[in-house]
């Protein structure tokens, strides 16, 4: 990976201000949970087969689960390796923010509260050949998302999420796991769980909904290292993929030349990258699936 340029002189704004010349500043994310960087793909010692040149042709060794793996190299076979995005996408040339792109990042917050909320689109690896697919609503208005997830061999079946202020509630149900969630979410005939926001257990499912709804919760700005890695497109549009390094983690945000978040990419324990594919505009109401543990009734 190319080195981050280097930055200097950073210091925060005052919301509504302009960043001074030579600093970044960007709304605060932070993750509920640390994401710790991807270990090694191999297990312990491996066996290398190399030439006089000290190039290499074969290698043996053991997956982190134990399994065999043997990898042979062609090296007179070269096809066009294209990019993944649960890889991270094509390669870029990663560099310092300009000014108008500093700017867009530091109003991000702003601009998406004005929105309400978006359609999300959820597409998360959660282990080898294996990925899960989600879909549903973000309210930054009500700071709540609610999305159907799942994935035939990785989640069997179907199960409904939903996020808020006192952590994360996911109930099993039947159905189609691409389809839209059932509104209201349903109270009865559904065993919820429920789960603090900076629970242990959380997934990299919970991560990246949380982390969406804190992009659009800042109140304030705070100087925050940030590179642009490339630009790209979108649902065709043009976008900066600029990657944010958080209190717990690291994202990318995709950010259109309008100002609004149309992609959040979250580096996941597996050292893939989850997305979540963000339509802003209006969205349903998304009321809770019950009373709040945080909050609990008053006595009459």
């Amino acid at each position: 990976a190319a080195p981050r340029p280097a930055r200097s002189g950073a210091s925060a704004s005052a919301p509504g201000t302009a960043a001074p010349a030579g600093t970044w500043s960007a709304p605060t994310i932070s993750l509920p949970t640390a994401v710790p960087p991807a270990g090694p793909l191999l297990d312990g010692a491996a066996r290398r087969w190399g030439d006089q040149d000290a190039r290499l042709h074969r290698l043996e060794g053991r997956l982190r689960d134990g399994a065999p793996v043997t990898l042979e190299l062609q090296r007179a076979n070269r096809p066009v390796l294209w990019p993944v995005a649960a890889l991270g996408g094509r390669a870029g040339l990663p560099r310092a923010l300009t000014g108008p792109e500093e700017d867009r990042l530091a109003r991000l917050a702003t601009r998406m509260r004005a929105q309400g909320g978006a359609v999300a689109t959820l597409t998360a690896p959660v282990a080898p050949g294996r990925a899960v697919a989600g879909t549903g609503w973000l309210s930054w208005t009500a700071q709540a998302a609610y999305l159907s997830v799942g994935g035939t061999g990785a989640w069997p079946g179907r199960t409904l999420r939903r996020y808020d202020a006192a952590g994360a509630w996911s109930a099993p149900a039947t159905g189609d796991p691409a389809a839209p969630p059932p509104l209201p979410p349903p109270r009865t005939g559904y065993a919820w769980h429920h789960r603090p926001p900076d629970a242990d257990d959380a997934d990299d499912v919970d991560l990246l909904l949380v982390a969406a709804l804190r992009v659009g919760a800042a109140t304030e700005r705070t100087a925050r290292p940030a590179t642009r890695i490339r630009g790209d497109r979108l649902a065709d549009r043009a976008v900066d993929v600029i990657e944010v390094d958080a209190e717990r983690g690291t994202l990318r945000c995709w950010i259109d030349r309008s100002g609004l978040l149309r992609r959040l990419e979250l580096r996941t324990r597996l050292g893939t990258y989850a997305q979540l594919d963000l339509a802003p505009g209006p969205v349903p109401a998304l009321p809770p699936v019950s009373p709040s543990p945080a909050r609990p009734r008053a006595p009459r």
